[in-house]
């Protein structure tokens, strides 16, 4: 019997307390596909939803609560030593994680599955090698209210349409890591290194005094949606979705090539330093199996990796052939956006948002 240390810091919108790790005792093979509402205390239990395909009962999982990229902090102090196998997380700390070599390469021989996703969804080395296993895509994009839009969204110049006025709600810097801004950025000839072709856009948006209200929380943005108060913004799939349940939400999705939805990859990285890696590598290809993907997948409405697998139906929006990938989504550079936050934040309290409260409170004084 061996021992298998799994961090899962998975990342989902809805799901925030999904980050765990996992030491579980192995009789065939390895771990279990989790999320937090699966788990009885603080042993596993039968999943309380769908349960995986997973044919090994006598399993024990102990569980601890790292949050996201702070892995990466606890990798590198304890790194060539690290206690994990197997990571859990999504594309900021892939990209981290293979920049500082503690990712293991991985090969269609050891995670055969692989060969079912698009080649967008994997992390590579500077030399080609694949250093991710990837399990679910989750994206944002810009949605309308279709009972209350004035105007047909066709392209993403259509947002400074005069007729808009106080219609948009618009995200702060901080939600999102600011991919609002990188999309407005790609459809005028930049992207996320290239931010300025984005932030003239957003200046024109608030001069526009289409922006009727800026949010910094999802709460915000549902309450200013379901009251009417704006009828198109920017946000999470995660987000949209229970939103689409009250009021009738049109993703802006495969619209236009301007308009295009911002992805991110979550899944696996097997530690370079593992003495486990055909485990580790055993159980993550299982977990992205057909069967496995399907049923985890169509349980937090989010889009498999897997190719083969039959999305559900909330997760049309993000749903994309490996043909329309590039028209129509982008993949970007996330840690790159993680260093680049403080100076996009500083950058939109000192003039876009000052702009925006300005221009509200004007139009609001004069009601």
């Amino acid at each position: 019997m061996s021992i298998l240390q799994i961090s899962n810091s998975s990342v989902d919108d809805g799901l925030r307390s999904t980050r765990h790790v996992h030491t579980m005792k192995r009789g065939r093979s390895v771990g279990v596909q989790c999320r937090s509402s699966w788990f009885s205390s603080r042993r596993w239990s039968r999943p309380q939803r769908s349960r995986p395909l997973w044919p090994w009962e006598d399993e024990t999982v102990d569980l601890a609560d790292p949050r996201s990229a702070a892995i990466i902090g606890k990798i590198k102090a304890t790194w060539p030593n690290s206690p994990f196998d197997l990571i859990d997380n999504w594309s900021p700390v892939f990209q981290s994680m293979t920049k500082e070599g503690w990712a293991e390469t991985v090969a269609l021989a050891d995670v055969p599955n692989l060969a079912d996703v698009p080649e967008q969804f994997l992390t590579k080395d500077d030399k080609g090698n694949i250093k991710s296993i990837p399990r679910s895509v989750q994206g944002g994009y810009f949605a309308v209210r279709t009972d209350r839009c004035p105007i047909e969204i066709r392209t993403i110049e259509d947002l400074l349409n005069p007729r808009l006025k106080g219609q948009i709600c618009w995200p702060v810097t901080t939600m999102n890591m600011n991919v609002h801004t990188v999309t407005l950025a790609l459809a005028r000839g930049g992207n996320e290194f290239n931010m300025d072709p984005g932030w003239k856009f957003l200046e024109e948006l608030a001069k526009s005094g289409n922006i009727g209200r800026l949010y910094q929380s999802g709460v915000e943005n549902t309450n200013s949606m379901t009251t009417g108060e704006t009828c198109i913004t920017y946000m999470s799939h995660g987000a949209l979705v229970p939103l689409a349940k009250r009021v009738p939400i049109k993703a802006l999705t495969r619209v236009d090539a301007s308009l295009k939805a911002i992805l991110s990859v979550t899944g696996w990285v097997v530690m370079a330093s593992s003495k486990n890696k055909k485990a580790a590598m055993e159980f993550a290809n299982f977990t992205v199996s057909k069967g496995n993907s399907e049923l985890f997948n169509q349980d937090i409405d989010r889009i498999p990796a897997n190719q083969k697998v039959k999305p559900g139906a909330n997760a049309a929006p993000i749903q994309f052939t490996p043909q329309e990938l590039d028209k129509f989504a982008y993949l970007p550079d996330w840690a790159y956006m993680s260093t680049q936050l403080d100076t996009w934040v500083k950058k939109f309290e000192r003039g876009h948002r000052a702009e925006t409260l300005a221009r509200l409170a004007s139009r609001r004084g004069g009601h």
